[in-house]
């Protein structure tokens, strides 16, 4: 019988086996221990989000991509588009994606408790049909398109709340408070989540977030 492969990078990277490992010698959680994920924060004040899901058993089975994204406020055009072919919500041999879709939109009365500030999500004609059935077939053949792709919606939904809550903690353009943050040792600062609900409907969610700049 074959003996099993083993994990080989030729020598290119200098990686630590687990089971040789030096177990720490107090009490905390071993690096080599692949079982467990990294909270999110940084530990400031005790900081840290236990709620992160299973990355693993998460993923999307009968699609390549999708899941969540959470990134900063200062993402480039040229990067979200990047973004946009890599999750596929825009071809990689098109110019611009698909226009024929509709936007659904909701803005929290209660930022801190429901974690975000405004959403929108972006279906397609073809999700409106096969996916939510609120097209019939004479509708879906009259279905009107929009004047933007789903990538530029998205990102005009970006630059939007970015004029309307700021790039900086520095700034006040309303943020303070409404995430938890004190107005001192903790600040709001403007950021967003995109999540990519289904490939094959192309049913996409994008909203806006505030992570805590703490000193």
């Amino acid at each position: 019988m074959e003996a099993p492969k083993i994990f080989d990078l030729n020598g290119e990277i200098n990686a630590i086996s687990g089971s040789t490992m030096t177990e720490p010698n107090r009490e905390s959680i071993s690096p080599s221990d692949l079982s467990l994920f990294t909270p999110y924060g940084n530990g400031v004040y005790g900081d840290q989000d236990q709620s992160i899901g299973h990355p693993f058993t998460g993923a999307p089975m009968t699609e390549p991509c999708g899941g969540v994204i959470y990134f900063s406020n200062e993402i480039t055009i040229t990067d979200f588009y990047a973004l946009m072919r890599i999750l596929e919500i825009q071809s990689r041999y098109e110019t611009n994606s698909p226009n024929d879709f509709s936007v659904f939109t909701a803005e929290s009365q209660q930022p801190g408790k429901d974690n975000y500030l405004t959403q929108m999500r972006i279906v397609s004609k073809f999700g409106l049909r096969f996916l939510f059935r609120t097209l019939d077939d004479t509708e879906y053949d009259k279905f009107q398109n929009q004047e933007l792709s789903i990538s530029e919606a998205l990102w005009l939904f970006i630059e939007h709340e970015k004029i309307r809550w700021g790039t900086s903690w520095t700034e006040d353009h309303g943020l303070v408070g409404k995430f938890g943050g004190d107005g001192h040792f903790a600040r709001e600062e403007l950021a967003f989540g995109l999540m990519l609900e289904s490939r094959y409907y192309q049913v996409v969610r994008i909203w806006s977030r505030a992570w805590l700049v703490t000193k």
